[in-house]
């Protein structure tokens, strides 16, 4: 479940845990490991039933469940956590738990997805072609992968699970994150960058970055968005 993005790397350089976007695998954040590589040892979850034979989960919770056992060996040493749009709620939950049994990351990274206190934007119910124009407006899909039968009929299961577990979780832990929170969204994913200035809700330390791009910024601005996680490994330390 747990990936590796970079090749060997300093054993001084502190671990970056990434968590992909819905529909999306260890193989998705490649590029940006690639670029981190000196300054973090990368590492990527897989979700289960994404890339591999596990069952899907359409639990956030549960899903939370699974990576906290999973990163648990990683988690004696320095380490921060990044996490773009359901990857980033996952990281958001799995922050506060960690810190409420005494565990803080160095810093984390929630990008491009909305506060917990908001209504997700609720698609998981409707037709596949109705579910595919919203894909690929996202940018979650090519337009030309929408055509191509075999591969849809993988890929829409993972989909439909990662968005119901998104539409269906309910925040009922109030603490607010300690560590260095970095909120990052595309300027261009108009709903999801109005919301931004509200995470403060949920950070007692948060700073805002804004993107080029739309709400899958994180393959479109890889390069700034590798510049930005660099400076925050050497300026961010928890207190």
């Amino acid at each position: 479940m747990v990936k590796p993005l970079t090749k060997g790397g300093k054993q001084d350089n502190p671990l970056l845990i990434c968590f992909p976007f819905a529909g999306g695998y260890s193989a998705s954040l490649r590029p940006l490991g690639t670029l981190l590589e000196g300054t973090f040892r990368v590492l990527c979850i897989d979700p289960p039933g994404h890339a591999n034979p596990l069952p899907l989960v359409d639990d956030l919770e549960r899903l939370v469940d699974l990576y906290e056992e999973a990163i648990a060996p990683y988690m004696l040493q320095p380490f921060y956590l990044f996490g773009h749009s359901m990857g980033g709620m996952i990281v958001f939950r799995l922050t506060q738990r960690l810190e409420l049994k005494g565990i803080r990351p160095e810093g984390v990274v929630i990008s491009a997805v909305y506060p917990p206190h908001r209504e997700p934007e609720r698609v998981g119910h409707l037709t596949d072609k109705a579910f595919l124009d919203y894909l690929v407006r996202l940018g979650g899909i090519p337009p030309e992968l929408a055509e191509e039968r075999e591969l849809l009929e993988f890929f829409l299961p993972i989909f439909r699970s990662d968005f119901r577990a998104m539409e269906t979780f309910v925040p009922t832990a109030p603490a607010k994150l300690r560590c260095p929170v970095h909120i990052l969204n595309g300027k261009q994913d108009r709903r999801y960058y109005e919301m931004m200035p509200e995470w403060g809700r949920w950070a007692e330390q948060a700073e805002f970055h804004s993107f080029e791009g739309g709400h899958m910024f994180v393959l479109s601005e890889t390069e700034q968005v590798s510049e930005l996680l660099q400076k925050m490994a050497a300026s961010d330390r928890c207190d």
